[in-house]
């Protein structure tokens, strides 16, 4: 069979420590970030739970600081309506 190559557990100690600063490093930013656009991410979250989805043109509109343009293809119906069975859909992920 094959053999792993060998590493020292020095080297091995020397990665996974980059690899952790990295990390740090990435959700250190990816939390500054959203941290400092908060209004945006809230309205991302409102918009979601109103349509569902959001379009790269809402995204758009968001991100440049306005309130997202309405759905292209309409808003889904909402589930109380009392023309019959509607399947569930999948919760939007924020």
């Amino acid at each position: 069979g094959l053999s792993a190559p060998t590493i020292s557990e020095e080297t091995q100690q020397k990665v996974d420590e980059e690899i952790r600063s990295i990390l740090d490093r990435q959700y250190a930013l990816a939390r500054s970030l959203l941290e400092a656009n908060r209004d945006k991410v809230e309205v991302m979250t409102k918009a979601l739970l109103e349509w569902e989805t959001l379009d790269a043109d809402q995204v758009k509109d968001i991100m440049s600081g306005g309130e997202p343009r309405p759905p292209k293809y309409g808003v889904p119906e909402k589930r109380q309506s009392s023309s019959g069975p509607i399947a569930p859909s999948a919760p939007a992920t924020v």
